[in-house]
């Protein structure tokens, strides 16, 4: 039932894609500001208490409503996992944005890609070379295909009915929100920045090894091993660097933003990216969703003999 829920979403996002800011992730946001405003005391134990706080208010409801659901029929439960997969996976929105970007760098239409990389990243790129802002948006569409898609389903696999599917974005969004701002509001954030770190733990591992097995296994492990650690975000390092090596090509490297050089370390191997290789990502990130959906089509096989 999880795979066909999966592949509903899917082919439903593709009929219906999602417009403008999507309503679930937007919702998430607005739930993290109003639990910070009521329980931000600018200390960790407040962040602590709030954390759990968030997740009781969301997650209680969330298993309550599928364990009746599952009560009336497991059609109806299924419906509901369809719903939130809709609502939650960004994986045609990632390949929609990156082809885009893609197709103006074709053109050469540098302009049009920094401005449709910059929406898509929320922040301007603040860079005007077309090397960059392949490299750029090469990491994003990693980024984004782990944090909105193969995380989130891995979590789908692991509990029942829509609650990892719930559970993880969630966690995320508070992390992202909770953790930025002056020092106290950092300490507010400590905790949450946390539970998203071992939340994260074991999805991020699978996301790099699926890269490697759908592009190039040792480049991908070696990369992975050698250079993640090095990255601003050593735990974003991990899926980048395996992408990268993946690929067979080098992200990160200094930026030219305006007359400033940012130094930035290199990921993965061989020659950097350019607007030709975010055709070949685009064919990596499909090549990883039929892995996990071969995972899924497994599982339900094993349900079954069990």
């Amino acid at each position: 039932m999880s795979l066909l829920a999966l592949l509903t979403a899917i082919l439903a996002q593709y009929a219906y894609p999602v417009a403008g800011r999507n309503p679930i992730h937007a919702f998430y946001g607005r739930l993290c500001l109003s639990a910070a405003k009521r329980l931000d005391a600018g200390d960790r134990n407040s962040g602590i208490l709030a954390w759990f706080v968030l997740m009781g208010v969301v997650l209680v409801p969330v298993a309550l409503l599928s364990a009746l659901l599952w009560a009336i029929h497991p059609i109806v439960l299924w419906l509901l996992d369809a719903a939130v997969l809709y609502g939650t996976l960004r994986f045609l929105a990632t390949t929609r944005s990156l082809a885009a970007i893609e197709a103006r760098l074709r053109e050469g239409d540098v302009n049009g890609a920094a401005q449709r990389l910059a929406e898509w990243q929320g922040e301007s790129a603040g860079v005007d070379e077309a090397s960059a802002l392949a490299r750029l948006a090469a990491e994003q569409a990693l980024r984004e295909a782990h944090l909105g898609t193969f995380a989130p389903l891995f979590w789908f696999l692991v509990l029942p009915g829509p609650i990892g599917l719930v559970l993880y974005p969630l966690a995320h969004r508070a992390s992202r929100s909770w953790e930025q701002g002056a020092e106290g509001e950092r300490d507010f954030g400590w905790f949450a920045g946390r539970a998203f770190h071992v939340l994260d733990a074991i999805p991020r591992r699978i996301t790099a090894f699926a890269f490697a097995v759908v592009g190039n296994f040792e480049d991908a492990l070696v990369c992975a091993r050698s250079q993640a650690a090095g990255w601003i975000r050593p735990e974003e390092g991990l899926v980048l660097a395996a992408g990268a090596g993946a690929l067979g090509v080098r992200l990160g490297e200094p930026l030219p933003r305006g007359s400033v050089l940012v130094d930035r370390p290199s990921l993965g191997t061989g020659e950097p990216a350019r607007e030709e290789s975010l055709a070949s990502l685009e064919g990596l990130l499909w090549r990883a969703l039929v892995l996990w959906l071969i995972v899924f089509l497994l599982a339900a096989a094993l349900q079954a003999v069990g």
